[in-house]
């Protein structure tokens, strides 16, 4: 992993800030304490694995700002990616995360110099795309700042481990974890036989105990068997008694389904009987005539008498109606009189008043002898007409008690003519009764040779029921008790059954016996193919554990970090120095225990790493870690390709000083990138490459001198 480009928002003290780590090899990261340096390195940590010096991601977050986010630009392989990741503040911060990729550069270009268009690689979640860059890399946080990355206040990550940590720091640098899934898949495999083992041995203690039990079940079969025969003569003798006894209650059956089939056709014949009897009974009522024909001539007698009622009540309508019409007339022509005198009797005083030669009404002239003449013709025209009034007035009088006995008349008559409906009806009735007299007469000989026939069919199934009846008894005193007969059959025919069931159990547990030698064998072999199968995979598991091949591996590692690490430490200290890592030590007890201890040697002699000073520890710290780094890198897992040396300076002197700077210089061809943080002004001319930070109010600023 070579850093190319970083850049931070709001990120600790940067409000705004970005750095281009590329065409610099060997760098010196310079400013005052509290400027920001080593916040850079917490970015690239963050942004890769969401891990710094602080314990939670708001403190990162720059005082007053409502989120941050970091940018980080590095190589890997020939490709170039790109990690975004984001939070925001608060109780329900939430945070991004994005891992981008932009496959190699463009022909004529370097490895790592861009090209192409970003793409996107991200997984779903936050958490499934930091397994993608953990795989990626090749290594976690921890892995990283333990080997190639020395922080400050952490340069001694490794050194002061125990030595059980600093030998799981060195099995992940060496891509031992492998090993562990070895080994746990082992032990998985050893417990899977050591149960089947287990369920093995049960089955064959039960197997065994089966087999033990074959004489007792030899015996169960031959008593069994003995029972089977026994109980076998006892079920035939039983048997015919019993089959005798069916036969004749199936006969017995068969005659009360007879006796039944004959109560039934009696009590048909009996109904039969009754219904004919009444039938009969009814024709001869019906064929008597006597009364019928006398009610029929009263009642023809009364129909004639009311034809002539009929009669009368006509001529009396006609006369009435006759008498009501004239009346009407008269009165209408006295109605009409009054009007038309009225203008005759003004007209006789018009006459008689007028003085003039002129007639008053028609202008004509008018003489005295005439006018009495006119007037004397019109007083008589007058008098005619009240006559007439009068004779109308006196006719109308003698027609009203006319109507009025006319109406009385009329009204008795139809009264009385009011019963000819009624009298018509029962005539018909009677007329229908003469002619169902002659047919009742008829049918009173058929229902006579009818009742006969039904009364000899009940008398001969009488008989046939009697003789039924007989042979019934004479089957229940022949049964006796049957009960008692089939109940003692159905007792052996059980006992003979459950005889056999018996045998048939007693014969199939010992033949499970039998097979159950078989299945020993089958299981004896199985046991035995396990037994070899828990060896073959009790040696694996040793073999992946940690005194196996993983400790082989160490072992092998260590020689090749001591050769590395001293000679580093060779520069530093003017050959002063050696380190040398135990990975045994005997107990008091005198047993020989695994370990990782790291014991240092210079002109006082061998002595715990604890025992030496800060510049001295320093010195162990920086080269311990280089030998780690460059063992990383040329491990097949990760490519790691950068050192940083985060203020590893202050407890060294002068001298001290520069043999780090000598030893930085002299290991810079094994790394694509190296980074050195510093404060001390005398140091920040000692490398090829400066970025200087600085504190402004506006957030710390980044410069590349």
């Amino acid at each position: 992993m070579i850093p190319l480009k970083l850049h931070l928002r709001n990120f600790m003290p940067y409000a705004d800030a970005a750095i281009d780590f590329r065409g610099i090899r060997v760098g010196c990261i310079a400013g005052d304490n509290g400027a920001g340096k080593s916040a850079l390195l917490d970015a690239i940590t963050w942004s890769l694995w969401g891990k710094a010096r602080a314990r939670r991601d708001d403190e990162l977050v720059r005082l007053g700002a409502p989120e941050m986010a970091v940018t980080f630009t590095f190589g890997l392989g020939n490709n170039t990616y790109q990690v975004i990741r984001t939070r925001k503040t608060g109780k329900h911060g939430a945070g991004a995360l994005d891992l981008q990729v932009r496959s190699g550069p463009p022909p004529g270009l370097p490895p790592n110099s861009g090209g192409g268009e970003w793409r996107t690689i991200a997984e779903p979640t936050i958490n499934q795309t930091q397994a993608k860059i953990n795989a990626l890399l090749r290594l976690d946080y921890n892995t990283f700042i333990n080997s190639s990355f020395l922080l400050q206040g952490r340069a001694d990550e490794f050194t002061v481990k125990t030595p059980a940590d600093r030998k799981k720091v060195l099995a992940d640098i060496l891509g031992l974890s492998a090993w562990e899934a070895y080994e746990e898949r082992a032990k998985e495999r050893v417990r899977a036989i050591e149960s089947s083992m287990q369920a093995v041995d049960t089955r064959l203690r039960e197997i065994v105990d089966e087999i033990a039990r074959r004489p007792q079940y030899e015996a169960e079969v031959t008593s069994a068997q003995r029972a089977v025969i026994e109980l076998g003569g006892a079920l035939r003798q039983v048997e015919a008694q019993y089959q005798k006894a069916q036969q004749a209650r199936l006969e017995l059956r068969h005659l009360e389904a007879q006796a039944a089939e004959l109560s039934n056709r009696a009590r048909q014949a009996d109904r039969e009987l009754i219904s004919t009897l009444a039938e009969l009974e009814s024709a001869r009522r019906k064929a008597d005539t006597t009364a019928i024909q006398g009610e029929l001539d009263s009642l023809r007698a009364d129909l004639a008498r009311m034809g002539e009622a009929e009669s009368l009540r006509d001529a009396s309508r006609a006369q009435r109606n006759a008498l009501a019409e004239e009346g009407a007339a008269l009165k209408g022509q006295n109605d009409r009189l009054a009007p038309e005198t009225e203008p005759l009797k003004q007209r006789v005083e018009l006459l008689a008043a007028a003085t003039e030669p002129t007639c008053p009404t028609c202008s004509q002239p008018l003489s005295a002898g005439h006018r009495e003449h006119v007037i004397a013709g019109l007083q008589s025209e007058i008098e005619n007409r009240r006559e007439l009034y009068r004779a109308n007035a006196q006719r109308l009088n003698a027609i009203k008690p006319e109507l009025a006995s006319l109406d009385r008349e009329l009204a008795s008559l139809d009264a009385d003519l009011r019963r000819q409906s009624p009298l018509q009806r029962r005539e018909a009735e009677l007329e229908a009764a003469l002619a169902a007299a002659a047919e009742a007469r008829k049918s009173i000989t058929l229902l006579e040779a009818r009742r006969e026939e039904w009364q000899k069919l009940y008398d001969a199934d009488a008989l046939k029921q009697a003789e039924v009846a007989a042979k019934a008894a004479a089957l229940h005193d022949e049964l006796g008790d049957a009960s008692a007969i089939e109940a003692e059959y159905e007792r052996v025919r059980g006992e003979e059954a459950h005889a056999r069931q018996l045998l048939g159990a007693a014969q199939q547990k010992l033949d499970a016996c039998d097979a159950q030698v078989k299945v020993r064998e089958g299981k004896v072999a199985e046991r035995n193919r396990l037994a070899v199968e828990k060896g073959i995979y009790e040696e694996l598991r040793l073999a992946f554990g940690k005194k196996g091949v993983p400790a082989m591996i160490i072992e092998a590692a260590i020689p090749e970090i001591e050769d590395e690490a001293n000679a580093l430490l060779s520069r530093m200290t003017g050959g002063r120095m050696r380190i040398r890592f135990d990975t045994q030590k005997e107990t008091l007890k005198g047993d020989t225990v695994e370990t990782l201890d790291i014991q240092i040697a210079d002109e006082l002699g061998t002595r715990p790493y604890e025992n030496f000073s800060g510049g001295e520890q320093y010195r162990i710290n920086f080269a311990a870690r280089v030998a780690l780094s460059k063992l990383l890198a040329r491990r097949a897992g990760a490519q790691l390709q950068t050192l940083v040396v985060d203020e590893g300076f202050g407890a060294l002197d002068a001298s001290g000083r520069e043999q780090l700077v000598e030893a930085i210089n002299a290991v810079q061809s094994d790394f694509e990138r190296i980074l050195v943080i510093t404060h001390l002004d005398e140091l920040k001319d000692a490398f090829p490459a400066r970025i200087d930070v600085t504190k402004t109010e506006d957030g710390s600023q980044i410069a590349i001198a």
